[in-house]
């Protein structure tokens, strides 16, 4: 009597949860639209091609002045976005993503400061050392003699 009654209670809350999701998810499209038609932004040009077998592009502009484009083979997509920012500058974003990652470049992008000189002849040094056979792994050890050196695993070789 009691497993009748907790499975009677599941089917109501199922049901109910359900008629839920269809007034606020995809089945209802009203859901979707906008309250103010003032506030609605037209699409002022759509290209949209796929092959079917990983080729695509796709190019969008709309009217506040948002544009993407976008084209790609499943291994190697390109393309860029523009639009303007809420204190009126102009930003443009392109990229290239690949095996290596994604690779943006933009002219609003912070750009990393030089690499100091103390840096980088320490780099070079390590880089000068590894190639004659020493290997620092970064460990303190008190007594240095008759320890190996230690192997720098081939994935971060340089």
């Amino acid at each position: 009597m009691q497993l009748k009654f907790i499975l009677l209670i599941s089917v109501c809350l199922a049901l109910s949860r359900a008629q839920q999701r269809q007034k606020r998810g995809f089945a209802n499209s009203d859901y979707y639209q906008q309250q103010n038609p003032a506030s609605q932004i037209p699409i002022l040009r759509m290209e949209v091609n796929n092959d079917g077998e990983g080729a695509y592009q796709f190019a969008y502009e709309t009217g506040n002045k948002i544009a993407q484009q976008e084209a790609g083979d499943g291994s190697k997509t390109h393309g860029s976005y523009a639009y303007v920012a809420p204190d009126g500058q102009q930003i443009s974003m392109s990229y290239v993503a690949d095996d290596t990652g994604f690779h943006p470049q933009g002219a609003h992008m912070p750009v990393a400061p030089p690499m100091p000189d103390v840096i980088k002849r320490a780099v070079e040094q390590n880089l000068a050392d590894e190639a004659r056979g020493i290997f620092d792994d970064g460990q303190y050890r008190e007594n240095q003699d008759n320890l190996p050196a230690p192997v720098l695993p081939a994935k971060y070789r340089v």
